[in-house]
């Protein structure tokens, strides 16, 4: 058979098209040359987010807050399932909470709901991530939408489209610095969404 071969400039980059003529049926070999056929290959293991609690038992007692430490034991509270949560002292108003996470993961969303706890007041938030090497992920703390005061069902949160995705973070600092009634934070419960990575 004759092989008339002819390359053409796409958009896409350079594709060339082999027709083999003669043999029945005839048949045409495309090859595209981009930046794409790199990516089909690294897209072969999907990371798929199954979406957990980072904040479990062993993490809430490891987190931290400042400026003012709070009593030993205290911090388990701040777990989604608890009662309570975490109420400030009067002069604390726009304390900073700090969650390590044992071990690095990306974070999904970051929640301070209101309608856990009887008190619950915190209207607006913000906050840093860290990455592993303990450099920040955002430069400038990233702004929670507000929970409307009468409202405790919509809570105060950053969701996945305001947090840098498929990036492991190691920390969170969370700092609260809005309540719906300008008393110091109470009833803080932290629910915070990580991905463990389920990779295909």
């Amino acid at each position: 058979g004759t092989e008339s071969s002819r390359t053409e400039e796409t958009s896409l980059g350079l594709t060339s098209v082999s027709t083999v003529e003669g043999s029945t049926p005839s048949y045409t070999v495309i090859t595209t040359l981009t930046g794409s056929t790199t990516e089909a290959v690294s897209g072969t293991t999907t990371k798929i987010c199954e979406e957990m609690q980072a904040v479990d038992e062993a993490v809430s007692k490891k987190i931290t807050v400042k400026p003012n430490e709070l009593p030993r034991g205290e911090n388990v509270k701040f777990q989604p399932t608890s009662q309570q949560g975490v109420s400030f002292d009067k002069n604390d108003l726009k304390p900073i909470i700090t969650v390590h996470f044992d071990k690095p993961a990306p974070v999904q969303s970051v929640t301070l709901p209101r309608d856990k706890t009887p008190n619950g007041n915190v209207e607006q938030f913000e906050v840093t991530f860290y990455s592993p090497d303990g450099n920040k992920i955002n430069d400038i703390p990233i702004l929670s939408n507000s929970s409307p005061k009468e409202d405790k069902s919509k809570p105060a949160e950053l969701n996945s489209t305001q947090i840098p995705s498929n990036t492991p973070v190691s920390r969170i600092e969370i700092t609260i610095i809005h309540t719906t009634d300008d008393e110091s934070p109470k009833g803080v419960v932290l629910d915070i969404k990580a991905c463990t990575e389920v990779t295909t």
